[in-house]
């Protein structure tokens, strides 16, 4: 059976990934800071830590006990098909970036999901640190169906350590403000998303939020015709219009915001 509890690793590359892009950060900004950093990494750390606390050491140990939710989705399917170990990786990570993708997107189109996700969209700058702006609630879910369809798959320990390293490194990547030679970054967008892609998705603007949702592939928004392009990153104004006033980016704000009804300004 697979074991998805792997926080020690997680953290580790989690650590080692902020401090490596805020260091890139410094040498090469993509564009200069509004406001003061260190309240938006308080916040944006909490709730990472929060949901280190919540799901990777509660919640994911719970989903490995409760052998209903087990049984229901062990189906192997890697060792029905009898693939090989290079197979197994490659797939696991196309299938979990694919899945990812998905998500993501639902995320945006299903308004009960906006609620959790947009905590992660309502940071009125982008960088590394606005990788880990998530909120415990969106990231339980996502992690129940991770852990759904690693089990479905059949994936081992290791396949789902790769897996996981390079979507944390990649989410940190496309989140960091720093600056990429155009012609080296076009080409890395025709495969992996890239800081200028993803910048994008955190537009004010409601019809580029909803757009480049991949993480680590940018196949999927192409295939999906979910990409845009041709923007100018430098000009972005990042954010949600409903909550541009620092009064409601509080961490107490920020964990009730689900709570608040939804409403999407153009």
């Amino acid at each position: 059976m697979v074991k998805t509890n792997i926080p020690f690793y997680l953290s580790l590359a989690g650590i080692a990934g902020i401090v490596f892009f805020l260091a890139l950060e410094r040498v090469f900004p993509f564009r200069r800071m509004t406001l003061l950093p260190w309240q938006r990494w308080l916040i944006n750390f909490s709730l990472s830590f929060c949901n280190l606390l919540i799901v990777d050491q509660g919640f994911v140990i719970l989903l490995q006990r409760t052998s209903l939710f087990t049984e229901l989705f062990h189906l192997d399917l890697f060792g029905r098909l009898g693939l090989n170990s290079f197979s197994r990786v490659i797939l696991t990570i196309v299938i979990l970036d694919l899945a990812m993708y998905v998500w993501h997107r639902l995320n945006h189109a299903i308004p009960f999901l906006w609620r959790f996700h947009r905590v992660h969209h309502s940071d009125r700058e982008v960088d590394v640190t606005t990788a880990s702006r998530f909120h415990f609630g969106e990231v339980t879910l996502g992690a129940m169906i991770n852990y759904a369809l690693m089990l479905s798959l059949g994936a081992s320990i290791w396949e789902v350590r790769i897996f996981k390293v390079i979507f944390v490194f990649m989410t940190q990547l496309t989140h960091s403000n720093i600056r990429i030679a155009k012609p080296q970054e076009d080409i890395f967008w025709l495969v992996f998303v890239s800081p200028s892609m993803h910048r994008i998705h955190h537009s004010d603007i409601r019809c580029e939020t909803d757009s480049n949702y991949g993480t680590i592939f940018s196949v999927w928004d192409r295939l999906f015709r979910t990409i845009v392009s041709g923007v100018n990153a430098k000009k972005l104004h990042f954010g949600l219009k409903e909550f541009e006033k620092p009064q409601e980016l509080t961490w107490p704000r920020l964990i009730t915001m689900p709570l608040k009804p939804v409403e999407r300004k153009k």
